[in-house]
């Protein structure tokens, strides 16, 4: 009989091993700074520099770190972050049947030879923010309440899938702060009554003069600066509004939103060839949590298609590919994109914002990572959608395949270099090159050096459960990430805006262009189910409203289509116009209720914000000012939220 009980354990136990192996958990998720945590205290090998990883990945981690723990004659620092090991662990063990914690329903196939599962489960989020400030017309609050839908499982012992759908009501006000320039058309020619270019007696369309170009300048008093990502997809309904009239780029009132996540991923030849198709978030490249400077967790997912290769243990080379959604924002660009005859009429009124963000994303990247050296370097473009092969199959670089076929897409180039010591810190240098003209000592002086830096660190706190301390520095030159309107393309009639964004957010780092940013971050669990967080910001950012703005501080911005022009401008950080100053201080808080067996996570934040301007003429020195477009100010922002059923 204890034979036969023997073997039935063992035989579930065979089926759950491959339960939910292969899905990604998504980036948000308390577990990535667990681990990264974790590799600084030298508890694991190298992570991968390739996010979300898979569940399997996650667990193999978690037991690897386990074991070097065990390892150790245990201190009460150790015992702490045991007992944090093992609560991510549980956190990932699936059962059959009804699981309350995670509200959720799983069947799993008796076949070991193709083990199959479906799962249902559901689960809630939601936060609400305030910020009080010392001017009441800032004062604003926001709130965001969704559900998840969620259907996952395994098909066979390499592939997993996964479907999420949400249904969300939000509402999040913007300050209205005025307007900016972005820029001229490439082309703008005298119309006749009919819509069509006049020629002159050389048979040459004949120009006017640009017509003026301008978005709308908001900003979110609800939550801290740089804080906020959208949850909601595309759109929203404002509540009242609920018909095929009522689609909003932005909740300014109460609205509903809905979207839908979801994947199909698999992990071949012994895990040295992960193939996957999805909608998710993603980060590349990052050397701490949110720090990528091409592909950051703070960008709006996409649908694309990954592949990594595990060449050796220490080198890798990855590529994706995917489709990038257009941004509805009228509310923001309806100024932006419309041809205009001599007397500002709309040329074309039939265009609308989706004509304008037709747009594919490929990356490629080789990755080195050693015990104390991590060196990676690649390429991206944002290219006009089309069959290009050797964008979606990115093993060429793509900089010098665009050589091939003509200047019509968005490339840049990035590299990361880290030096580690497992168990003390890592320091690391990154680069994200959009357009270089010049690497005289002009880079910081010609507009068209358009780059990104970040230098960092991060130490381990070895007296502090999970303790960590971070600090980079970050510069985003202007008109980085951004990209002139092009209407030469073979394949489209319509100009097409190639910036680096997706839905309107930018790929890469989370500042706009025209920017610096020194940030520190302390990360620490004084207990298994209590977290802490202390941030520092200090900012610093060219306006893009008002008139000291600044050309080249928006992801809109787009230079002077004259190339004599062009090579004219000048950029002086600081000294070219009003820039504002801002010091954000935070502390983030979260406690999990599951060791009370209640399945839900409260969070808060609470942070003080204080931001002043100053203007200069370009190369004189900078002072202080403050006027009706720019005012200092001071206030408290305070969120709370939950996670329920979030297992």
């Amino acid at each position: 009989m204890k034979k036969y009980t023997i073997l039935i354990i063992l035989s579930l136990f065979c089926v759950n091993l491959f339960a939910q192996t292969h899905s990604t958990v998504d980036i948000t998720d308390e577990v990535y700074l667990v681990l990264q945590t974790a590799e600084e205290k030298g508890l694991c090998q190298n992570l991968s520099n390739l996010k979300p990883y898979t569940e399997k990945y996650i667990l193999d981690s978690l037991y690897e770190i386990k074991a070097s723990l065990e390892k150790k004659n245990l201190s009460p620092v150790d015992k702490v972050e045991l007992n944090t090991i093992d609560s991510f662990i549980n956190k990932y063990q699936h059962k059959n049947g009804f699981d309350f914690n995670r509200l959720s329903y799983r069947i799993e196939s008796n076949n070991s030879d193709f083990p199959a599962s479906f799962e249902f489960s559901d689960s809630i989020d939601g936060f609400i923010s305030t910020g009080f400030y010392d001017n009441p017309l800032e004062n604003s609050q926001g709130y965001e309440l969704y559900n998840n839908f969620n259907f996952t499982g395994d098909f066979g012992k390499n592939v997993s899938y996964k479907l999420t759908a949400f249904f969300e009501v939000m509402r999040m006000p913007l300050y209205p702060l005025g307007t900016y320039n972005i820029g001229s058309w490439w082309y703008d020619y005298l119309m006749d009554s009919n819509g069509l270019p006049i020629f002159d007696s050389s048979t040459l369309a004949v120009k006017i003069p640009s017509t003026v170009r301008s978005i709308s300048k908001y900003k979110n008093f609800s939550v801290l600066p740089f804080s906020y990502k959208k949850h909601w997809d595309g759109s929203s309904y404002a509540i009242g509004s609920i018909d095929a009239e009522g689609l909003s780029g932005w909740p300014f009132t109460n609205s509903i939103g809905f979207g839908v996540y979801g994947e199909i991923h698999g992990s071949f030849l012994n895990n040295r060839v992960e193939v996957g198709i999805g909608r998710y978030n993603r980060e590349w490249a990052a050397m701490d949590d949110g720090s990528s400077l091409v592909l950051n967790s703070n960008a709006h997912p996409f649908l694309g298609f990954d592949v990594k290769l595990q060449l050796f243990k220490s080198l890798s080379f990855s590529m994706l590919t995917g489709v990038l959604e257009f941004p509805n924002q009228q509310y923001i660009n309806e100024n932006a994109w419309y041809i205009t005859d001599g007397k500002g009429n709309i040329v074309y009124p039939t265009q609308i914002d989706s004509y304008f963000y037709q747009n594919a994303f490929s990356i490629g990247m080789l990755d080195l990572d050693l015990k104390y050296l991590h060196l990676d370097f690649g390429s991206a473009v944002v290219w006009p959608k089309r069959f290009e092969i050797g964008y979606i199959f990115s093993f060429l670089n793509s900089v010098v395949y665009q050589n091939s076929l003509g200047d019509y897409d968005n490339l840049s180039l990035f590299g990361d270099l880290k030096l580690k010591y497992p168990g003390v810190g890592s320091v690391w240098l990154s680069v994200y090159l959009d357009e270089i003209n010049s690497f005289t000592s002009r880079i910081f002086e010609a507009t068209r050096c358009m780059f990104a830096l970040q230098a960092g660190t991060k130490v381990n706190i070895p007296f502090i459960p999970m303790g960590v301390l971070s600090f980079r520095y970050t510069k985003v030159e202007p008109f980085c990430y951004t990209h002139q309107a092009l209407k030469y393309q073979p394949w489209y009639a319509t100009y097409l805006n190639e910036s680096y964004t997706n839905n309107g957010e930018c790929l890469g780092y989370y500042l706009p262009p025209n920017s610096d940013e020194f940030f520190v971050r302390s990360d620490f669990k004084p207990t298994s189910a209590f977290s802490v967080g202390l941030q520092y910001q200090f900012v610093r950012h060219g306006t893009d409203w008002g008139e000291g703005q600044v050309p080249g501080s928006s992801l809109y911005s787009e230079l002077n289509p004259d190339t004599t022009a062009r090579k004219l401008m000048k950029k002086n950080f600081l000294h070219d116009g009003v820039y504002e100053w801002m010091n954000i201080i935070s502390i983030d808080l979260s406690y999990d209720l599951k060791s009370c067996g209640i399945p839900i996570m409260l969070t808060s934040t609470v942070g003080y914000m204080h931001n002043w301007f100053t203007y200069a003429d370009y190369g004189l020195p900078y002072t202080n000012i403050c006027t009706s477009d720019y005012f200092e100010s001071r206030g408290f922002v305070v969120s709370i939220g939950f996670k329920a059923f979030a297992y």
